[in-house]
């Protein structure tokens, strides 16, 4: 542990005991989190931590800032304390317009922006020279301060880990959670809450079919294969591999090793067949992380699995089955859930069929628009934004942004490879300053990002976009202020 980890951990005892004074005082608390599988994450963690010192508190999930802004307008939080987990760093100078001199604690990882008041606890890797992007989520942040409440919150080191894949911090040079995430993951290990080990890491290794598993796994997307059943079993059966025991379908934890690396190498070549990088089947190999105390015919036994199940409700707008997932509520609330875990991945495939079609997809001279319009839910468009940049589909040399309409606004998702990031582009400073000049709000990470946009100006938005990501790409990081 070096110096940067050590100033992380103790600003987390920081944010721990003012929660505790909180609970101590009787004060009430509200947490406020994002929508997607790592924000459900931190708060299910915060919850049952909360829950066990019998703390008062409520949880809710909000899709847009707005939404935040609004209640604070109609007094929903009278004298709580209040808690943002995976939002709030870059909205700091807004939010502390709104709440004054309130106590906050912001549990973050996207990159702040301005100063937290005095009084306030922000506690974000990035402040630390830690990458919020790859080493440690939101999750993560909620778990080590909840860890410093209670050590026997350990037991939501999985919870974590879920989180930190759900936002895709597996996604480096190997299939592999690092830096911060590590330490979380030894936890969970040490406990015997986790087990991990090299495989294909193909969604419901351990319960779908084959062809199933196969057909589900979208990161990466394989056109043609993902999301198309018939197709991945008329592949998996023409690769000599056999899909059923008597009656009784294989699963991927069921296949020697030989068909392992038969199926991996089929998948190559189907790519370069198809025109597609074959480096895209490398993303297929990494780390499994198997939740110990799950059944392996469920969803959550899965690590990556539990996340897309975790999303599919933010997503939905059902974060408060994630939430209470993610605490350990099990029976009624989990069959509900993986219900809509069903419904979701089935407006995925169809989100998927629909980016497709001729015109839905434009390049420009530096970057590629996905034009989602109102068939793409806003709430959607950044997992079809990540689901398309992992497809090969988009140009390696230009980032992707991805629209969708949402009345009088436009939900903006931005993705960029390593490679790009590399070369200077850091997409959430770029939506954070393009969406302040067209009267937005935008933000987030330098391989993913968010903003959102009046409608009207869109073109102009877009167009804005397109020139400043070649500036960067061409000066090494820079935008021409001229």
């Amino acid at each position: 542990m070096d110096d940067r980890h050590r100033a992380f951990l103790e600003e987390a005892k920081h944010a721990a005991e003012r929660i505790r004074v909180w609970i101590q005082a009787g004060v009430p608390i509200t947490i406020f989190a994002h929508n997607d599988a790592d924000a459900l994450s931190a708060a299910g963690i915060l919850s049952g931590a909360l829950h066990r010192e019998e703390a008062r508190f409520r949880c809710k999930s909000i899709h847009r800032i707005e939404e935040f802004l609004a209640l604070f307008g109609e007094g929903y939080l009278n004298s709580d304390g209040v808690i943002f987990t995976d939002l709030g760093s870059g909205y700091v100078s807004e939010l502390s317009k709104k709440l004054g001199d309130r106590e906050v604690v912001i549990l973050d990882h996207h990159e702040p922006s301005g100063d937290a008041p005095r009084g306030w606890v922000h506690v974000n890797p990035h402040l630390h020279g830690i990458d919020g992007a790859t080493e440690l989520s939101a999750s993560g942040v909620a778990y080590f301060v909840s860890k410093a409440l209670n050590v026997d919150n350990v037991k939501y080191a999985p919870i974590a880990v879920v989180g930190a894949l759900g936002d895709l911090q597996d996604k480096n040079t190997v299939r592999r959670l690092h830096g911060m995430n590590e330490a979380i993951v030894r936890d969970a290990v040490e406990n015997n809450l986790l087990v991990t080990h090299e495989d294909l890491v193909l969604y419901g290794r351990t319960f779908r079919p084959i062809h199933i598993s196969l057909a589900s796994t979208t990161s990466p997307f394989i056109p043609g294969l993902s999301g198309r059943e018939e197709a991945c079993y008329n592949f998996v059966v023409s690769l000599g591999i056999t899909v059923k025991n008597d009656d009784q379908w294989r699963t991927l934890s069921e296949l020697t090793e030989d068909e392992k690396k038969r199926l991996f190498s089929g998948i190559v070549e189907y790519l370069v067949s198809h025109k597609l990088p074959a480096e895209i089947a490398n993303e297929l190999i990494g780390t499994a992380y198997d939740l110990v105390g799950e059944e392996g015919w469920i969803y959550l036994r899965d690590a990556r699995e539990f996340a897309t199940l975790l999303n599919s409700c933010g997503k939905t707008g059902r974060a408060y089955l994630g939430i209470s997932v993610a605490m350990g509520e099990r029976g009624e609330i989990l069959e509900e859930a993986s219900k809509v875990l069903e419904e979701y991945r089935a407006s995925l495939a169809r989100n998927m069929d629909y980016v497709s079609r001729p015109g839905v997809i434009e390049t420009l001279n530096h970057a590629v628009v996905l034009k989602g319009g109102g068939v793409i839910d806003e709430r959607q468009i950044s997992s079809v934004a990540s689901i398309l940049s992992s497809s090969g589909m988009i140009p390696r040399d230009k980032p992707l942004i991805a629209v969708s309409d949402a009345g009088h606004y436009v939900k903006v998702s931005a993705r960029a490879n390593r490679d790009l990031v590399s070369r200077g582009l850091n997409l959430g400073s770029i939506l954070a300053e393009l969406a302040a000049q067209h009267g937005g709000r935008g933000g987030g990470h330098n391989v993913a990002a968010g903003a959102e946009i009046p409608s009207d100006r869109l073109l102009r938005f877009l167009a804005d976009f397109d020139r400043c990501v070649g500036e960067v790409l061409k000066n090494g990081g820079r935008a021409d202020k001229s």
